[in-house]
């Protein structure tokens, strides 16, 4: 987990997490939610919306930034992302 909440920005790939870990990639996969609960690509974008609701609150800068600093396809994935896992949308959250 520490190594993805680093890296959750440069698109760590659950393969490429499975092998550091030199396991198959089912058993890492079952082994990842049943330590924290999720999936592992869930944990990346919970950890990735944590990360914009930080920036959100300590930043000015605007959405389009956000997203690419924290590892969002663009600013539409991180306003979808954001209102199914935090419950509102990153402009009513500044507000």
């Amino acid at each position: 987990s520490q190594y993805i909440d680093i890296h959750s920005s440069q698109n760590p790939e659950v393969t490429a997490l499975a092998e550091m870990c030199r396991m198959s990639d089912p058993t890492f996969a079952r082994r990842f939610h049943d330590i924290y609960g999720r999936s592992c690509k869930e944990h990346i974008a919970h950890v990735r919306a944590v990360r914009a609701r930080r920036l959100l609150m300590t930043t000015d800068l605007d959405i389009a930034e956000i997203a690419e600093e924290t590892g969002f396809f663009d600013s539409s994935h991180l306003i979808r992302t954001y209102k199914k896992l935090i419950g509102t949308t990153p402009s009513h959250e500044r507000s």
